[in-house]
């Protein structure tokens, strides 16, 4: 009886130790930590830096070189994964896609493609004061145009922590 009784106790052990994490991820209490890094592209020195997590909006503002109009790249963060959604631009011209995502409307001045979902491992450009507005995370300003060496080639990527 003994015997019975601790099989069935180590039984309910092991039980409840696979479900308790289980339903911590589940209740988002046990996610992982990610980082969003800025770094040189050159050396890989790390800029800036922010913990970010899963679903996370991170939005690149910047003046089309040619068109002098304002552009937006709007991400959201899916594992290590930059998940482009949505362009927002104020026209079409030099170098600008007119057919990306599922959806295009016009907006407030504003045209915006959407359900794009392309992955990027990171996002590569060449910063300038001038060009990059600023880059903000869930809304909130990350990064503004001068905090960046100017034209330094710049990288965007994800890393678990």
């Amino acid at each position: 009886m003994l015997k019975y009784n601790i099989k069935r106790m180590s039984v309910i052990l092991i039980i409840v130790l696979v479900m308790i994490p289980i339903l911590l991820v589940g209740r988002g209490q046990l996610s992982l930590q990610y980082e969003l890094n800025i770094m040189d592209q050159e050396n890989e020195q790390v800029l800036k830096s922010k913990l970010v997590r899963q679903g996370d909006e991170i939005a690149f503002y910047w003046i089309h070189s040619v068109e002098h109009t304002s552009w937006v790249e709007i991400f959201t963060l899916e594992g290590q994964q930059l998940k482009l959604q949505e362009i927002r631009l104020q026209g079409f011209g030099a170098g600008i896609p007119h057919e990306r995502g599922q959806v295009t409307r016009v907006e407030g001045g504003e045209i915006i493609m959407s359900q794009i979902d392309e992955d990027y491992e990171s996002y590569q450009w060449i910063h300038s004061h001038t060009a990059t507005e600023k880059i903000t995370i869930n809304g909130q300003v990350f990064i503004r145009a001068g905090s960046l060496p100017h034209h330094g080639f710049m990288k965007m990527i994800i890393k678990e922590r």
